[in-house]
């Protein structure tokens, strides 16, 4: 295993190379080299190196003639589109010259930028092997008092018998001064592929947004990989909510690290993730408050079946100078069936008195003892159990402000759980 997926590896740098542009990214590149190397040595139980093992890594092209597919698949919205297909923002299909965004593409690294996520082998191969920077500038321009979404989709369709498909991406949102929605949507097909994303979030002063991230399945079988790593800097009166939906890839590796650099700052963060068919979700959260009078709020919830795996890691850090701070951690989590696991590791590390702080964890199953009781009121078993699963998830699902998408990803859960529609019944 250890050769087959370093010598993959090394042969992917070489097909990447025309696209290093700075001596910066050879460093990147070298520095990428020796962590793989490294971890390969301690054996870590890296799910990027489970994936790959006995699998054939390839370059990724760019497909045509796939408009007909997506325009299918993606919310019937009225926003600002921007599609990634394949690796690579696709200019013909992407609104970039609009009125409401300023959308830079780049060869180059981003200037003036230093990460606060501490790097790992995710953070070196976007960096290192992605085709372009993307640079968005979201600003209160004038005349224009009310946006449309930002609506991001990213499509794979890469079709190469027993053959992996790895994209990288790289990008950087700058929003100041102003209102925004964006919504992130990962659409799964069933062709093997590694979709890795680095994003890159700086909200500056007086802002307020609301970002929904998506990933579902329009299949019944997928076996691809999805690593999503998010580093987000709050400065001053910032007003932050963040939801986030996953129906399961094959495996799913988030990161996000949410950085507060300004007062009167809040940040509201809500996630709801399924996962079945033995496949593994691992999220990695942790927000750091470093200045006083700021808050935070936390919500996840997970449901697992048909032997998945959801680990879930939170750690909510707060320091010396930031006194008056309030912090919410809560997880919740239902397990389907005997054989699944939902592993849950939340953490408080505190350096002052001056705070408000707690946290708290609930992991359960259907009670029968209430479906018994729908039965006395002539509900099927079935319909119970299918009542008591939504009302589980339906308080997050409201917190959906367009009414499109919540029906739709309420559609695609019915799907991915195997739920009948029975809400027009009542």
């Amino acid at each position: 295993m250890k050769y087959n997926i370093y010598s993959q590896l090394k042969n992917f740098y070489k097909l990447h190379k025309k696209y290093l542009s700075s001596n910066k990214l050879e460093i990147d590149l070298y520095k990428l080299k020796k962590l793989i190397e490294k971890e390969l040595l301690h054996k870590k139980k890296i799910l990027l190196f489970k994936y790959l093992e006995n699998k054939s890594l390839v370059n990724s092209n760019l497909l045509e003639n796939i408009n007909n597919q997506l325009l299918k698949l993606i919310f019937p919205i009225n926003a600002i589109m921007l599609f990634f297909i394949n690796g690579e923002i696709n200019k013909k299909l992407s609104n970039i010259y609009n009125k409401y965004y300023e959308i830079d593409i780049n060869t180059h690294k981003i200037k003036n930028h230093n990460n606060i996520l501490k790097k790992d082998i995710y953070n070196y191969l976007s960096e290192s092997l992605t085709k372009r920077y993307v640079s968005i500038n979201i600003n209160n321009k004038k005349n224009i008092y009310l946006k449309k979404p930002l609506y991001i989709v990213y499509f794979n369709n890469i079709n190469k018998e027993n053959k992996i498909s790895m994209f990288n991406y790289r990008n950087f949102f700058y929003i100041k001064n102003t209102f925004s929605t964006i919504i992130e949507h990962y659409i799964n097909t069933d062709k093997p592929y590694i979709n890795n994303i680095y994003n890159t979030f700086i909200i500056q002063n007086n802002s307020k947004l609301e970002h929904y991230t998506f990933t579902n399945n329009n299949i019944n079988k997928n076996n691809n990989f999805c690593s999503i790593s998010n580093e987000f800097i709050l400065y001053n009166n910032v007003f932050y909510k963040k939801y986030d939906i996953f129906m399961s890839n094959q495996y799913i590796n988030q990161n996000n690290y949410f950085k507060f650099l300004g007062e009167k700052t809040k940040l509201i963060y809500k996630s709801l993730l399924f996962s079945k068919n033995s496949n593994i979700i691992n999220i990695n959260n942790l927000i750091e408050h470093s200045i006083k009078n700021t808050s935070s709020v936390q919500l996840h919830k997970a449901i697992t079946l048909n032997k998945s795996i959801i680990n879930l890691i939170g750690l909510l850090k707060i320091n010396r100078d930031a006194i008056k701070t309030h912090g919410q951690l809560n997880y919740s989590s239902l397990l389907l069936d005997k054989l699944s696991k939902i592993n849950i590791q939340p953490g408080l590390d505190i350096l002052n008195d001056d705070v408000k702080c707690t946290h708290s964890v609930f992991t359960g199953k259907i009670n029968y003892d209430q479906i018994f009781f729908l039965r006395t009121r002539g509900i099927s078993f079935k319909k119970s159990y299918n009542i008591l699963l939504i009302s589980y998830i339906l308080d997050f699902l409201n917190e959906i402000n367009n009414s499109i998408i919540k029906k739709k990803i309420l559609k695609k859960i019915f799907y991915y759980l195997s739920i009948e529609n029975f809400f027009n019944e009542f």
